[in-house]
């Protein structure tokens, strides 16, 4: 299995970038030109990130998503990993909109939506395109920096809020939802076979699941009867001996994808868990 073979940037937002949270909600104009590559990010207030320039990647417990300048994310708050690519011109920029757990209650006490029930679903990032509403919304955005009013800011989230739901009703249910208990277990399972075929670490799982690696492995092995490490390679290489007899497909063309950085360490894998190499195997099915 692919190991992390650098040192991984962990922040806590929005705490980390600025050093006086000034109310429930908040905007923040972001840009580099040094971009983070799966960096750690605890997400302590759900976030609106709205991107201008460059790329950004963001994977949760429910899968990873992609995005470029056309769109923007909602971010709810929890642990994930972000990477970012820089635009052409050697830029990322975004605007961020902050928004604390409070902010969004008090937006369904204003605006209760009665007729639409929570939506019970593991909390996951949203992605939109832009258009002239929400391009214009930006630009509001840029023009009340660096003043700050938390009135306003309120308002700019129920603006926005009312926007996004009135054009999509389902995402009433999902923003009421967000609050939800979900069973430990349930959660486990999903997060580890949503990312059973990526390039994921045992320690990446883990801060995924918000544990710690030692609490992980533990309710791991109690869930499902084996360790991570010997459990994911088992899984792996269920599923390329899968791709090598329906597919026909070659060693060479399935390693990455399994999670492997090199064709030599997916051998190894393959031949410990069936006893043969991928080429007899393919020869003797």
């Amino acid at each position: 299995m692919a190991q992390a073979n650098q040192t991984i940037q962990e922040l806590y937002l929005p705490q980390g970038l600025v050093t006086d949270i000034p109310g429930g909600v908040f905007a923040l104009p972001y840009g580099t030109d040094k971009v983070a590559q799966k960096a750690r990010i605890v997400l302590e207030w759900h976030l609106f990130n709205f991107l201008m320039e460059g790329e950004k990647s963001v994977s949760y417990a429910s899968g990873t998503q992609r995005l470029g300048a056309e769109g923007f994310f909602f971010l709810p708050a929890g642990n994930c990993l972000m990477s970012e690519k820089t635009a052409d011109n050697g830029r990322y920029s975004c605007m961020l909109l902050f928004v604390s757990q409070q902010s969004l209650h008090r937006f369904f006490q204003d605006h209760p939506f009665d007729d639409v029930p929570a939506e019970s679903t593991d909390p996951t990032p949203v992605a939109f395109l832009k258009d002239a509403y929400i391009t214009n919304f930006i630009h509001s955005l840029q023009l009340m920096q660096p003043h700050y009013h938390p009135a306003l800011y309120e308002n700019k989230l129920h603006e926005l809020l009312l926007y996004l739901t009135g054009k999509n009703k389902q995402l009433i249910a999902y923003f009421k939802g967000l609050c939800n208990e979900y069973d430990e277990e349930t959660q486990l399972r999903k997060i580890v076979n949503t990312h059973l075929e990526s390039a994921i670490t045992v320690e990446e799982l883990a801060f995924l699941c918000n544990m710690s690696i030692s609490t992980f492995k533990r309710k791991f092995a109690r869930v499902f009867g084996d360790s991570p490490k010997q459990w994911l390679l088992k899984m792996r290489m269920q599923k390329a001996a899968a791709l090598l007899k329906n597919k026909g497909l070659k060693a060479s063309e399935v390693y990455y994808d399994l999670g492997y950085e090199n064709l030599s360490s997916f051998v190894q894998s393959f031949k410990q868990v069936h006893g043969i190499t991928p080429k007899q195997y393919q020869l003797s099915n």
